[in-house]
């Protein structure tokens, strides 16, 4: 006959016997625990082989290059489009000293155009600057219309950041002209007014040359008159041709110079 309580206790030291897992294998249910979260195939991600990454690298690398191409295309393009110009914003100097020099070419009374050259005065500026050879038996209206006439070309030639300026030699008098025919106008009267005191026998009214570039301002202007005149009458030409400066052209400095 059997004892219940033998076979409970049978029942518990049974129950005693069994593996205590999860409470003294702490690396069970880990495996469950990781499928849960991220999936079955978490740790089966391919490892990359060495073709595959120096494909990757070698990818990375042309696109990298091919990039930087572009940049150095892209910035040629645009300093080149700076010296040559582009659609009228940029300077293009050489093209606007080429149609000075053909336009002044043309005009009545000049029978050439010499030193025609390009100087750049800042990152885009520019002065033009040219001698025109005239007829020297040009009356004062003849020579007054020539130096409209220039100054007219030097503005429809200078373009974005370029200026024309010209010296025009009629002989024993030398006037320079700009794009402003109000300027031009009154250096050639200052000239013509020096050249007509007595004892001088060349003019010079021009714009000083400096590293900015020419100016119409009357502190860069550069007039001289040269004489063969000295002592006395030296000094008396000198104060003629300082007092017809300030009131043709107030500011100007004029230098009178002993031939």
């Amino acid at each position: 006959m059997s004892t219940p309580g033998r076979h409970a206790d049978a029942g518990d030291a049974g129950r005693r016997t069994a593996p205590s897992v999860g409470r003294n294998d702490p690396s069970a249910g880990w495996d469950d625990d990781l499928d849960t979260a991220f999936g079955p195939d978490t740790a089966s991600t391919p490892t990359r082989t060495r073709p595959e990454r120096v494909r990757t690298a070698t990818v990375v690398t042309l696109g990298v290059v091919g990039v930087a191409v572009v940049i150095v295309v892209v910035l040629g393009v645009i300093l080149s489009g700076v010296q040559r110009g582009i659609g009228g914003v940029f300077p293009d100097p050489e093209a606007d000293r080429e149609r000075f020099v053909a336009t002044a070419s043309a005009l009545p009374g000049v029978t050439a155009v010499e030193r025609a050259r390009t100087e750049q005065t800042s990152l885009a500026g520019y002065d033009v600057s040219a001698l025109l050879q005239v007829e020297p038996d040009l009356d004062d209206a003849g020579r007054r219309t020539l130096v409209d006439a220039v100054s007219a070309a030097a503005a429809e030639s200078s373009g974005s950041g370029v200026r024309i300026w010209a010296t025009v030699d009629f002989g024993t008098v030398q006037v320079g002209v700009s794009d402003s025919r109000e300027t031009s106008r009154q250096r050639l009267d200052l000239a013509d007014r020096l050249a007509a005191i007595g004892g001088v026998s060349a003019v010079r009214c021009v714009f000083i040359t400096g590293p900015s570039g020419r100016s119409d301002e009357a502190a860069d202007q550069s007039v001289s008159v040269t004489t063969p005149a000295a002592g006395d009458a030296l000094a008396a030409i000198a104060a003629a041709a300082e007092q017809t400066g300030e009131d043709v052209f107030a500011g100007v400095q004029v230098r009178t110079l002993s031939s």
